[in-house]
């Protein structure tokens, strides 16, 4: 009776004890279940001698003590229970914990593998010394690129919930390799996105100066069209006298000496991006100068020559 207390306080202690691991792999899971093994053997090969021992019990109930003799019993058989549930969920609890291995080394692999095919990516971009059509194409490339960044969001929750639970379970492994994948998928992916922002601002800021030099190109163009437009109007078609279209190309004068600072600004800028330019880019710009300062004389001498004119007239009048 004594040498069976005794190996019950040894099962039950052995049993009790927190299953550790080592490395996170096969090899480490089979030693587990080996060792398992060996205790549900030496549990089996107790079998025999705890039911004798109820057995006897049983019979000395009827001669001895029946109280005390029923207590020890019901103690010894709950004792023996708990023991043969508890080496069945240890054995089951190690298979456990290598299925949930298996999944969160699927979906890690899963995961580095798209990592890796963006990282790709994200290490050669267009995003200098590229001409405008490129860097715009690029531009789209890579805000579908920072979408597909945040769709990947779950599959990365995925990963860090699965380690999450292997950690409060206690399933990890000493070597910390599942708490390392963890991090770094986590690194990987921060890393990634802070590469993608980095790029979008590059591309950004490169088509931002271009888009804003046409802007500002096109509505100095619009304005000179319109002028140009009302000085053919009162040149050919308006039915007023001498003075009055003196008094307006008077007015088309100051208006050019208001706008003239900001037509400035337009082709310093366009001359300053030339100079950063992909040649077949700066030769647009080249040619967009030209048409714009031709432009602009053209309209500026008309305003001048028929002011003179309409001067002269008035001379001839008076």
């Amino acid at each position: 009776m004594s040498s069976l207390r005794s190996w019950l306080n040894h099962i039950e202690m052995e049993l009790h004890k927190p299953l550790t691991y080592h490395t996170c792999d096969a090899q480490e899971i089979q030693s587990k279940l080996d060792m398992q093994q060996e205790l549900q053997k030496d549990i089996e090969k107790h079998s025999a001698g705890v039911a004798s021992m109820l057995n006897l019990c049983e019979v000395l109930l009827h001669d001895c003590d029946a109280c005390a003799i029923e207590q020890a019993t019901r103690t010894m058989d709950r004792r023996w229970r708990t023991i043969c549930a508890l080496s069945m969920e240890r054995r089951m609890r190690i298979e456990e914990t290598w299925r949930l291995w298996q999944k969160f080394l699927e979906d890690y692999s899963i995961f580095e593998a798209w990592l890796e095919r963006f990282e790709r990516t994200a290490a050669l971009p267009n995003s200098s010394g590229v001409l405008y059509t490129v860097a715009k194409d690029e531009l789209k490339k890579f805000e579908a690129f920072q979408r597909q960044l945040h769709e990947s969001l779950p599959q990365l929750e995925l990963v860090n919930k699965q380690y999450q639970r292997l950690a409060r379970e206690g399933r990890t492994d000493a070597a910390q390799q599942l708490k390392e994948m963890a991090h770094t998928a986590n690194q990987r992916w921060d890393q990634l996105q802070r590469r993608a922002a980095a790029i979008l601002r590059r591309l950004k800021h490169f088509i931002g100066q271009r888009e804003e030099f046409e802007t500002a190109r096109e509505s100095i163009l619009v304005w000179l069209t319109e002028m140009d437009l009302q000085l053919t109007n009162i040149e050919h078609f308006s039915e007023c006298d001498v003075q009055a279209k003196i008094t307006q190309l008077k007015a088309f004068q100051q208006e050019i000496s208001l706008n003239w600072g900001r037509l400035e600004v337009v082709l310093q800028r366009g001359k300053q991006l030339m100079e950063k330019s992909e040649p077949l880019d700066a030769t647009v710009f080249e040619d967009e100068l030209e048409e714009l300062q031709r432009y602009c004389q053209e309209v500026v001498s008309r305003v001048e020559r028929y002011y003179s004119r309409l001067h002269r007239l008035l001379r001839q009048v008076d």
